[in-house]
């Protein structure tokens, strides 16, 4: 258990590190144009608000993304007297030069531990930004998720069975797991433990509950087994029986 502590931490520190440094990116160049619009958005996931800006530069125009302090720097945004931003109106139509180092690109307009967790762990199947932030919205720490995609990893599942160790987390419920001994775990710690094997270091093997159930018919395999070798045995015997059988049974 204290191989997977570690572990985990080791993640969870590199996608937080990983989603500061990546959060916000430069610009190809700086960008002078006259004002054309102002919003305020705010990520439902992260609850930070940012700046859209619209420019209009020799009948171009082009929208781009600031964090607030920029935007407020830029003259884009004030604070009203409760302390939150709001539209400085009396800069539309002014030109303004915004700095390339601050513009947010959109398509990291996400949850940087989100983001980052997506990105480390791309080599399980299925599994996307999306899928993660629904799960952590659903009330799902980073933490958890963080451990269960590590055990997404070390089982060599895809994203359906992480959302299958989620669901499990959440209710308590570990039976859907049949581990290669025929037990399943009673909890979380139980689960983690089988299935990083802290005692060998090695991953706990996993198998379906159909493969259980077949596996829990060896004894009818073994009867098969059984009347193979006598078959085996009586194998002369039978052949000169062959078709006499029935007259001996009149």
């Amino acid at each position: 258990m204290k191989h997977i502590k570690f572990l985990i931490g080791f993640v969870l520190v590199l996608v937080i590190l990983v989603g500061q440094v990546s959060a916000v990116l430069a610009a190809p160049g700086d960008i002078t144009g006259f004002v054309q619009s102002i919003t305020l958005e705010t990520n439902v996931d992260t609850a930070v608000t940012t700046v859209l800006i619209t420019v209009l530069n020799k009948e171009t125009s082009q929208t781009v993304r600031v964090n607030i302090d920029s935007g407020i720097a830029l003259g884009l945004v004030v604070l009203a007297g409760d302390g939150n931003p709001v539209i400085n109106e009396a800069i539309l139509g002014q030109l303004v030069e915004i700095d390339s180092s601050t513009i947010i690109e959109d398509q990291l307009h996400q949850h940087p531990v989100g983001n980052a967790l997506a990105t480390f762990f791309s080599d399980i199947v299925d599994l996307d930004y999306e899928t993660i932030m629904m799960v952590h919205n659903e009330g799902t720490g980073f933490g958890v998720i963080a451990q269960a995609l590590w055990l997404t990893k070390k089982l060599e599942g895809n994203a359906e069975l992480f959302l299958a160790i989620i669901d499990a987390k959440k209710t308590k419920d570990f039976s859907a797991f049949v581990f290669e001994d025929g037990t399943s775990p009673e909890n979380w710690g139980q689960f983690k433990q089988m299935v990083m094997d802290g005692k060998k270091g090695k991953p706990g093997t996993l198998i379906s509950i159909k493969n259980n159930n077949e596996n829990n018919n060896n004894p009818g395999n073994g009867n098969s087994n059984d009347n193979g070798n006598g078959h085996e045995k009586g194998k002369n015997k039978d052949k000169g029986n062959n078709g006499k059988g029935n007259g001996q049974d009149k």
